[in-house]
């Protein structure tokens, strides 16, 4: 079950899977795009050795392999090597980037059109968590994943790493991005509207460029998140900004109360 260097150049990992390039370092290892040796197929595979993070990568694996929803990265496989020292993931690879590269690519901001139907495929992903009784709490432009259908991408909330069930109580090993994370989540209380505020922050970074508490230094960001300082983006239309300003309230309980609420909302824009 280890890394194996064929002739040629070729990467073979776990005797199955030719890596075709790497895609990217996370927070609990590499990344790669594979191809499946046995059916064709290609995939991404995230591979973890840091020991700090085994057990929540096992965790997220064992929590997402029967998740199933067309917005949201589909899980299909996890393997463990013989002694326990690394996990790798096998999930569905999607070809059209990362939200924060789509917005980059459109000029650092897109129309609130395009905007809100970004919104609603990602909401109904969460929905669909939400349903299941899981909180997501890492929801950020680089977890939203593009996948091309049709010369049309599709949209879909990835990275299951700091998944929680609903009514957890346990410690919190906060990683996320301050500028995306509910002020609540840091005193160690989170609610399914803790992933609203989140989705709130991802659209005022789709109609921006920037999220909503960016400052000079991470302390000041984090002061701002706390005390809920949120400059409207200029031109949002009305009724988009009633629904932002609701998204994002400093009280987890005046927010929408799961992600079903608020596409309820959405969907009556048009």
């Amino acid at each position: 079950m280890e890394l194996v260097t064929e002739g040629g150049g070729k990467i073979i990992l776990l005797n199955r899977f030719k890596v075709l390039k790497k895609l990217g370092e996370g927070r609990f290892g590499n990344v790669y795009l594979v191809r499946d040796t046995r059916n064709g197929k290609t995939y991404a595979l995230k591979e973890a050795r840091d020991q700090l993070f085994l057990n929540q990568l096992l965790n997220e694996a064992q929590n997402v392999l029967l998740i199933d929803h067309p917005h949201l990265v589909k899980l299909h496989h996890y393997f463990t090597s013989r002694r326990g020292r690394k996990i790798y993931i096998l999930y569905e690879y999607c070809d059209g980037g990362d939200l924060k590269g789509y917005v980059e690519e459109k000029g650092g901001k897109l129309t609130a059109e395009e905007a809100v139907e970004i919104l609603k495929q990602v909401a109904e992903g969460l929905s669909y968590l939400h349903r299941l009784g899981y909180i997501h709490l890492d929801i950020k432009p680089e977890n939203v994943l593009a996948q091309f259908k049709d010369e049309k991408r599709i949209w879909k909330l990835g990275d299951f790493g700091l998944l929680k069930p609903r009514g957890y109580s346990g410690i919190l090993d906060i990683k996320g991005t301050v500028g995306y994370i509910a002020p609540e989540v840091f005193r160690g209380e989170i609610h399914r509207s803790s992933d609203i505020f989140s989705l709130g922050c991802l659209l005022y970074y789709m109609l921006t460029g920037r999220h909503p508490f960016k400052a000079e230094t991470p302390a000041e960001e984090l002061k701002r998140n706390r005390e809920g300082k949120v400059n409207f983006p200029e031109g949002l239309p009305s009724e988009l900004k009633e629904i932002f300003s609701k998204m994002v309230k400093i009280n987890p309980f005046q927010r929408y109360r799961t992600a079903e609420q608020l596409l309820t909302h959405l969907k009556k824009l048009g």
